[in-house]
């Protein structure tokens, strides 16, 4: 099934109803997955660390190259010395850096990947650290070369990146929603009935806007998607002193206050969807969000109250209408004529009353 292609009940395979452990009478109404540009940060990561190795491993100094030039490919040149023991330092300022940028793709496992990559030269001598401390004659099969490991954990962030979006699995059903995600293990699981959404929400990045998808999010009020988040830095500014003062420490004074004032921290609030919590990055977003619409609002409480009122209204009209039937019942058939003709015996025998007055 690939990104984002929409699937009925009836060509729903036994095993996706297995796994979304759907009920015996449950419609399965829609499936979804990530689509494959909502995890373009994370590829880009592993571009970047192919990036690094190819040019540390492969760049070279000009013949006709300026000083500088010369000192920076000398410092490049450098960084593979004892093993890449330079390089180690350069990947991990990389790790660093993606990771205090807090994008998509600075969670914890791509960071351990990230350091994983950044030891390998310590890593490959472990070797001679062994030999150091004992008689051991044991070495390493393989040497560090740039070319080959920068294939190699590409490769590897690639492939998780592919894994880890492929693992997530959303669906709307006739009774709820499912989140679920199975990730080496079945894991996070998210599932609500439609009668608990107080409203579905979506949102489009640029780049979202760009290849066609979006993130639908249904909330629940639990505020699954608020989260905090440190906005500015911390730098240390030391107060002047009285010699300092003395001798033009009011403009040290005023420069620790600018400083201040830049470094600010200050913690916000912010709206964040991940994968395991929301329709993250499906594509064909405007179908899921119509039905999620259309099934909240046939599932709220108001429109349940509506319909009973509709009920109740109808049994009223009902009953009304069965009681004009059974004050309208005509009288059987010979009764008014036997009325009528005992009235008129009554008649003749008071007016043969009045002829025999025998007084």
């Amino acid at each position: 099934m690939s990104d984002g292609d929409e699937q009925s009940a009836s060509n729903m395979s036994d095993k996706f109803r297995s796994k979304l452990r759907l009920y015996e009478n449950e419609e399965l109404l829609m499936i979804r997955r990530p689509s494959l540009f909502a995890f373009m940060p994370a590829y880009l990561v592993g571009f970047g660390v192919l990036a690094l190795h190819l040019f540390f491993g492969w760049a070279k100094a000009p013949t006709d190259a300026e000083w500088y030039e010369e000192v920076f490919f000398f410092l490049v040149k450098a960084s593979g010395w004892a093993g890449g023991a330079g390089f180690a330092f350069v990947m991990l300022f990389f790790t660093w850096l993606n990771r205090i940028i807090n994008h998509p793709a600075s969670g914890k496992w791509m960071t351990s990947v990230l350091l994983l990559s950044s030891l390998t030269p310590f890593l490959l001598h472990i070797d001679d650290i062994i030999r150091i401390f004992s008689d051991s004659t044991f070495e390493m099969p393989i040497e560090w070369n740039f070319t080959l490991f920068g294939i190699f954990w590409t490769l590897l962030i690639w492939g998780l990146t592919f894994w880890y979006q492929r693992s997530f699995i959303y669906a709307v059903t006739s009774d709820r929603i499912i989140h679920h995600q199975a990730f080496i293990y079945e894991r996070d699981g998210l599932t609500f009935l439609h009668e608990n959404i107080r409203a579905v929400m979506k949102r489009r990045t640029p780049i979202g806007a760009m290849f066609g998808y979006a993130t639908v999010y249904c909330n629940i009020g639990d505020q699954a998607h608020i989260s905090t988040e440190t906005v500015g830095g911390a730098v240390a500014v030391t107060p002047p002193s009285e010699g300092d003062v003395a001798s033009g420490g009011g403009f040290l004074k005023f420069l620790s206050r600018i400083i201040f004032f830049i470094t600010f921290q200050r913690t916000v609030k912010i709206e964040r969807f991940t994968p395991d919590i929301s329709f993250y990055g499906i594509r064909k977003w405007q179908e899921t969000y119509d039905l999620m619409l259309n099934m909240m609002d046939a599932n709220s409480a108001v429109t349940k109250a509506e319909e009973q009122l509709v009920v109740q209204k109808q049994m009223v009209e009902l009953l009304s209408k069965n009681q004009e039937s059974e004050a309208g019942i005509p009288e059987p058939v010979g009764v008014a004529s036997a009325t009528s003709e005992s009235s008129n015996e009554g008649d003749s025998l008071d007016s043969l009353d009045a002829d025999m007055d025998l007084s």
